[in-house]
């Protein structure tokens, strides 16, 4: 199976490579899923050790936005969300995300992902609709994402897209 590796910012909370407090996830495609590896740290956490379920949901978030982006090459926005918490994420534990397309209605794209631990045992679980942008309205640049000879370049990803004009 072909493994594609999508491009990353420089500043996103969840990919971005020179955000400090994010979680710098890189995202992959393999087969007709959105992976990522994800060891979240401790400063990660909410209670000792246990990491906040807020990040748990920036980075289930994510991964159904790259879901919904990456057979159109197009932005999409979240529009709604529901997040299960089955397990305790452990600050320090390799777990993966894993996340794919279950559907469309109208112009939103339906999606779904899971927190995994390294064993396979389902942490989370979420459900998301996603709203497609038009060319034009993302407000990123090109300079936004990093230059990454690993990935799918920006530019090639998202082919249609308009960024805004650097300053």
């Amino acid at each position: 199976m072909s493994v594609i590796h999508l491009p990353y910012t420089r500043q996103c909370f969840v990919c971005g490579a020179e955000n400090p407090a994010g979680l710098q996830l890189r995202f992959r495609v393999e087969g007709d899923e959105i992976r990522s590896n994800f060891c979240p740290h401790q400063k990660h956490t909410g209670y000792q050790g246990v990491v906040h379920g807020g990040i748990i949901a920036s980075a289930l978030d994510e991964t159904m936005f790259w879901a919904a982006a990456f057979g159109p090459r197009r932005f999409f926005v979240s529009v709604d969300m529901n997040v299960r918490y089955a397990r305790t994420v452990v600050a320090g534990q390799p777990h993966v995300l894993v996340a794919r397309i279950t559907g469309a209605k109208r112009k939103l794209c339906l999606t779904e992902a899971e927190l995994r631990t390294a064993d396979g045992h389902v942490c989370a679980s979420a459900t998301g609709t996603f709203f497609p942008l038009k060319p034009g309205e993302i407000p990123l640049s090109l300079e936004d994402f990093v230059i990454d000879p690993q990935t799918l370049p920006a530019m090639e990803f998202f082919k249609s897209f308009r960024f805004r004009a650097t300053s």
